[in-house]
C-alpha cells in the first residue's frame, strides 16, 4: 500500500468535484469524467458507483466500529472540533494529492454546501485516490482513524500517527493483528537502544511497538455479535463481501486508553516545552516522543502491572527520550 500523507486543510489543492453521495454524516465527492474519474461499476444498480457507495461505507463502519462499540474518542464530540457536522471524502487522482493513496487533514473547514446539507455544516476532511478500490485496500477506514487520533491529541509524531494507524486497519482488514517483531513480554519499556530507533519509524513502527502491545495485553481480541451489533454486521459492500471481513482486533482496550492518555499527556509537553501554540512542527517535533512514550506506558502498566516506571528526565530533555528505570 502506498503511503499516506497527512497534511493541514490550507495545504489542500482544491478540484472541483461535481458528483456528490451522502452515507448519514459521510459525504463523499467525485466525478465520472477526466481526470480521477471513479470506475463506473454500479452492480447494485443503485445508480451511484459501487467505488463510491464502498468508500462510505468503509469510512462509515470504521467511525461505527471505533467510536461508538470500542468508544474510542469520537472526532465529532472533540472539544477540537467543535460544529463539526460530516466528514467530506473527496475522491481524486492519485497524483493530485502527491502520489499517496490517502490524506487525513487535521483542521476543520466549512462544509461544501450539497441540497442534503445546512449552511452552517462544517467538515472534517479526508481525501482518498480515486485508484483505491475499497474491495482490496483499507486506506479510507486508516484515514478515518487519523481524525480519532486528530481529535484526542495534538501529537502528530509519524511512530505514533502512522504506527497506531496502521494498527486500525486490522479492525476492518482480515487475519488478524499481523506482524509481531517485538517480544510481547517486553522488556517494557523498550531498552533506549530500541526506542532510538522507533522514533525515527512511520508505519513499520506496528510492528515493534503497537503489534506488541495489542498482542500483549488481549490474547483473542474476539469482537462478539452482543459487541458489534446489527447495523455494522449486515453492512456489506456493494458485491455483497461484509465490510467487515473477520471478528479479531486485539488490542482495543488499551489503544484506546493510550489515546485518552496522551489527550493528557500533550498538555504537559505544551507547558514544559514551552510551546506557545500548536504549530505544524511542534506536533511532530522529536521533543515530543517522551511525553508519547510516557503516556503509551503509563496505559499499558494499567494491563501488564510488570511494566517498569517511565521517567521523562528533566530538566535535559532528549529528543530521544531514553527511560530512567528505577527499581520498583
Amino acid at each position: 500500500m502506498l503511503a499516506a500523507i497527512n497534511v493541514d486543510a490550507s495545504e489542500q489543492k482544491k478540484t472541483v468535484l461535481k458528483e456528490h453521495y451522502v452515507l448519514d454524516r459521510i459525504r463523499v465527492f467525485y466525478t465520472n469524467d477526466g481526470n480521477g474519474a471513479v470506475a463506473p461499476d454500479d452492480v447494485d444498480e443503485s445508480g451511484i458507483p459501487d467505488q463510491v457507495e464502498n468508500v462510505a461505507r468503509q469510512i462509515w463502519a470504521a467511525h461505527h466500529l471505533y467510536c461508538k462499540v470500542l468508544n474510542f474518542p469520537d472526532p465529532f464530540e472533540s472539544e477540537r472540533y467543535e460544529g463539526v457536522t460530516c466528514i467530506q471524502v473527496s475522491l481524486r487522482d492519485r497524483n493530485e494529492m502527491g502520489g499517496g493513496n490517502g490524506i487525513a487533514f487535521s483542521s476543520s473547514q466549512r462544509a461544501r454546501q450539497i441540497p442534503e446539507g445546512k449552511k452552517e455544516d462544517r467538515a472534517l476532511v479526508i481525501a482518498i485516490a480515486s485508484q483505491v478500490d475499497p474491495l482490496k485496500n483499507v486506506t479510507p477506514a486508516h484515514e478515518l482513524f487519523h481524525l480519532i487520533q486528530y481529535g484526542a491529541t495534538y501529537f502528530k509524531n509519524p511512530w505514533f500517527l502512522e504506527g497506531l494507524a496502521r494498527w486500525s486497519e486490522h479492525g476492518l482488514g482480515r487475519d488478524g493483528i499481523g506482524d509481531i517483531k517485538y517480544s510481547q513480554q517486553g522488556p517494557w519499556p523498550q531498552n533506549a537502544q530500541h526506542f532510538q530507533q522507533l522514533v525515527k519509524m512511520k508505519y513499520d513502527a506496528e510492528f515493534i511497538l503497537w503489534n506488541p502491545i495489542a498482542a500483549r495485553t488481549d490474547r483473542d481480541g474476539l469482537l462478539t455479535d452482543e459487541m458489534l451489533g446489527k447495523e455494522i454486521l449486515s453492512l456489506h459492500y456493494c458485491d455483497g463481501t461484509p465490510v467487515l471481513r473477520d471478528r479479531l482486533l486485539q488490542g482495543s482496550e488499551v489503544m484506546r486508553e493510550i489515546l485518552i492518555e496522551l489527550g493528557k499527556q500533550d498538555d504537559i509537553a505544551f507547558e514544559e516545552l514551552k510551546y506557545e501554540k500548536w504549530t505544524a512542527e511542534n506536533q511532530r517535533a522529536p521533543e515530543n516522543a517522551p511525553y508519547l512514550y510516557k503516556g503509551i506506558m503509563d496505559a499499558l502498566r494499567r494491563h501488564v502491572p510488570d511494566v517498569g516506571p517511565y521517567e521523562i528526565r528533566m530538566p535535559d530533555r532528549s529528543t530521544t527520550g531514553e527511560a530512567t528505570t528505577k527499581e520498583n
